[in-house]
């Protein structure tokens, strides 16, 4: 009857083993890079790296789940600059008077746009929290534009 000491041996020995598989295998030595890139907030390349990495083994779940991920993520910031480009753009007509009914009808569509699409999205429990408060941030802006200049009344 083996021991304990047999099992744990295996055990570890297993371990090594799977180890050495994953960071000699190209597949998963670039789902690691593409996780890392993840990690480090650099989005398209992770995605390039871990759409690459699925390529080469369609059974490497790192690099599938590092690619969804990665896109949603990419998702979110697109947001995330869409809404500070169209903010830049209302602030620039609000700060030359008078407003005229094409700009209201711009600004009003822009805000609709905005918070249409936060509306749709949906964070994973991987996806970076500072994103995700940060497009927060943004549709608040745009709702609350939205409430006090177009639902008056």
């Amino acid at each position: 009857m083996p021991s304990r000491m047999f099992y744990a041996l295996l055990a570890l020995l297993l371990l090594v083993g799977m180890a050495i598989f994953a960071l000699t295998n190209p597949s998963y030595e670039k789902a690691f890079e593409a996780r890392w890139q993840y990690f480090m907030g650099n989005y398209d390349e992770a995605y390039k790296i871990a759409k690459e990495a699925y390529e080469l083994d369609r059974y490497n779940r790192m690099a599938f789940t590092v690619m969804t991920q990665t896109e949603v993520a990419k998702r979110y910031l697109d947001y995330i600059r869409e809404g500070e480009r169209y903010l830049s753009l209302i602030e620039d007509v609000a700060n030359h008077p008078p407003i005229g009914e094409a700009d209201k009808v711009r600004i009003k569509m822009m805000c609709e746009v905005m918070i249409g699409k936060y509306e749709r999205m949906a964070p994973t429990k991987l996806t970076d929290r500072e994103l995700v408060q940060r497009a927060e941030e943004i549709y608040r802006k745009f709702r609350s534009l939205y409430t006090s200049l177009f639902k008056q009344k």
